[in-house]
């Protein structure tokens, strides 16, 4: 629990150097990541890419493992962001034709995964290396993919062809979006019109599209 001052009712100015150390030490995992890779970055690298001393980190995170996982709670903080932004809502998909739910959910996806992809390289890197991380990762992901299994679940409920279980479905068209995230290289609406054209068209075979 974060400390208050008690006469101004807001962090001391210890928490909130400890705040910023933290995000000062994330964001340099991010820089040191993308331009190394997972695999060949030293805690140090970190340290350095901060311009904190090597001791500091560990009163943040005990291994890279750690920081990564905490980068990957705020991605899933930030999606949920663009997920209640009102131009690509998601908390509303099952009243919505599957064309625009479709679209909505893949925009989030798209952004999120866009705006992050050298994480999500380091996330693989790390699962390969370590199985306990891997398996805290899988859980982790199956908690962001709830929202699209529910909405998969709901469309299939209306008559939507999936072609295996909501979760599995999921999966799929995750992977679908990454493959085309990583070899698209033009304009990203274009990427998600198309992208969302060709998923829309699998699912809404058989579908009342009212």
């Amino acid at each position: 629990m974060i400390d208050i001052d008690a006469t101004a009712g807001r962090p001391t100015h210890r928490q909130r150097q400890a705040a910023q150390t933290n995000a000062d030490l994330k964001a340099a995992a991010r820089v040191v990541f993308a331009r190394q890779g997972y695999l060949n970055t030293k805690i140090t690298d970190i340290t350095a890419e901060a311009g904190r001393a090597a001791g500091s980190f560990y009163n943040h995170f005990q291994s890279k493992e750690e920081v990564l996982a905490a980068l990957a709670v705020d991605i899933g903080e930030a999606a949920d962001i663009i997920a209640n932004d009102p131009p690509h809502s998601v908390t509303e998909s099952s009243v919505m034709p599957i064309h625009e739910s479709t679209r909505n959910h893949l925009t989030v996806f798209w952004h999120t995964y866009a705006a992050n992809r050298d994480v999500f390289a380091a996330i693989e890197q790390a699962a390969l290396a370590n199985s306990a991380f891997a398996q805290q990762m899988r859980a982790f992901r199956a908690e962001q993919f709830r929202p699209w299994i529910a909405w998969l679940t709901e469309l299939a409920a209306r008559g939507a062809r999936l072609p295996a279980g909501p979760a599995a479905t999921a999966a799929m068209i995750a992977a679908t979006a990454e493959t085309m995230i990583q070899t698209w290289d033009s304009d990203p609406q274009t990427g998600i019109d198309n992208l969302t054209e060709f998923i829309a068209a699998g699912l809404s075979a058989d579908l009342d599209q009212r």
